[in-house]
């Protein structure tokens, strides 16, 4: 899951004046399952190339039951490469979008998944960073954890990559919302002022 920080995206859904200030995909470390039980099967699939006048022998035979093993053998393997593939695209179309305004979960799958979560900056209430075991320092990857300020509900976004940079990355634009709703603040305070001013010197 590598970190792109090319802020020349766009996105389905994106706001007016939003920009992408970074986005990533869950770490690698998710497709280790997927990764060895492929491997598993390119070896079992050698095997029976380096094998083959044996296996043909063998399904060679006039017998129902060795035809509807090879038939079911054949399915199991076709479904399981058609899974693998699957999965890749998947791990792919799964995106973290960080902007300037909120933080987008993409789930997503080929055929049945399409569903967004997104949470404003200006309702992050508290942000933490986790990265416990042995594993997680190791490949740098972990959660990060999200109270909204609305409802006091926690979000946990796993397995991310380099959580340490996407957990000062959202906190610069946490104090960068801050600081523009402090400023719009000070512009509105002036303008109340100004015109109680003039209103007094008219009285």
């Amino acid at each position: 899951m590598n970190v792109n920080l090319n802020t020349d995206r766009h996105f389905k859904g994106q706001l007016e004046n939003e920009t992408v200030e970074c986005f990533c995909r869950k770490h690698w470390i998710v497709l280790t399952r997927d990764i060895l039980g492929f491997l598993i099967f390119i070896v079992v699939l050698i095997f029976s190339i380096v094998n083959f006048r044996g296996v043909y022998t063998f399904f060679s035979q006039d017998s129902s039951l060795i035809t509807f093993m090879a038939f079911s053998i054949v399915s199991l393997f076709t479904l399981y490469i058609h899974h693998f593939f699957l999965r890749i695209i998947r791990y792919y179309l799964e995106v973290v979008i960080i902007t300037n305004y909120r933080i987008v979960d993409v789930d997503k799958s080929l055929y049945l998944r399409d569903a967004k979560d997104a949470i404003d900056i200006a309702k992050i209430q508290d942000i933490k960073e986790s990265r416990n075991g042995i594993l997680k320092k190791m490949l740098n990857f972990g959660e990060l954890i999200i109270t909204l300020s609305s409802t006091a509900t926690t979000k946990t976004l796993n397995f991310i990559p380099n959580p340490g940079y996407h957990f000062r990355k959202i906190n610069e634009l946490k104090r960068e919302y801050i600081k523009k709703g402090l400023s719009k603040e000070d512009v509105h305070s002036k303008k109340s002022a100004k015109k109680d001013e003039s209103i007094s010197g008219l009285s």
